[in-house]
């Protein structure tokens, strides 16, 4: 008998994993030629005492990551929806918003903009939530111990899969426990030194919440992120307020860096493009050549 079932982790050859109807956990085994990754959907055949993985099915997107040689490589599958937290403490690394907005837009993703720890200072992000808001970005402003600052956010999880992003210390898994209190992330504090998180989770981990009928990813390859080897014209389309003026370009294979007749550069001059945006896209396109 065969039943379809969601991969919540995976091991060397066997994969933990929970019934797509009734939520029922199992481990089962898997062939060398079947690699599932946390969110695949597979098909299973019970074999007297065992489970086995017979079929992975067709994955309606991945969310990805740069390994250490700047390939693609896929960390969880069918993600609706990626949570972005940023926090007041520690400050949001330069450029990690936009790159998380890149593979989302890539991938189909719809990204949850979280700015947590808004009480340590409520002027923190302010034009940051309005730049993104003006863009069409869903933003959300949250406290760790407020539970009302979660209501709209926690509405967005329902029957949904989620992965957590944002460095390690935001306060992802206090908010996730805010808004799921059966699941329990592990969590990492602050480092006195640096202001910085260490994070605690050595697998990609989906967990299950009953209530909301939502499931919430969390990955050790997602918290100080770094995109693949990317050409110009793939990190261009994640900048959806580069949209309006591609193809306008005077040369078709334009990078949007030194071309004369470029409709990118001309709509940063007249302020059609904010300069902070266009900045960013330069430098996480210079960032490709340590790939090279």
């Amino acid at each position: 008998m065969t039943e379809t079932y969601r991969v919540t982790s995976t091991q060397k050859n066997t994969a933990s994993m929970i019934h797509t109807e009734n939520h029922q956990a199992i481990s089962a085994f898997f062939p060398r030629k079947l690699k599932p990754i946390c969110g695949d959907e597979v098909e299973v055949e019970h074999l007297k005492s065992e489970f086995r993985i017979t079929r992975i099915n067709k994955r309606f997107n991945s969310f990805c990551r740069a390994d250490s040689r700047g390939r693609k490589q896929h960390i969880a599958a069918n993600v609706d929806q990626i949570m972005i937290v940023m926090a007041v403490k520690p400050e949001p690394t330069r450029d990690i918003l936009n790159r998380y907005l890149v593979v989302a837009e890539k991938e189909g993703i719809t990204p949850l903009l979280v700015f947590n720890k808004s009480d340590m200072d409520p002027l923190f992000f302010v034009n940051t939530i309005n730049q993104y808001e003006k863009l069409g970005y869903l933003t959300f402003k949250t406290y760790n111990q407020d539970p009302s600052t979660v209501v709209d956010l926690k509405r967005q999880l329902a029957d949904k899969t989620t992965i957590l992003a944002g460095q390690s210390g935001v306060g992802k898994s206090s908010l996730t426990e805010l808004m799921m209190p059966e699941v329990k992330l592990k969590t990492g504090k602050l480092s006195d030194k640096t202001g910085k998180g260490a994070h605690t989770t050595s697998v990609t981990q989906m967990y299950h919440d009953s209530t909301l009928n939502a499931n919430i990813i969390d990955s050790p390859g997602v918290w100080e992120y770094g995109l693949w080897s990317m050409e110009a014209h793939e990190i261009a389309a994640g900048f959806i307020d580069f949209d309006d003026f591609m193809g306008q370009c005077k040369f078709s294979n334009c990078t949007h860096i030194h071309e004369p007749g470029c409709a990118i550069e001309l709509a940063v001059k007249q302020g059609k493009i904010k300069n902070n945006r266009f900045e960013s896209y330069l430098r996480i396109v210079d960032s490709m050549k340590y790939w090279a």
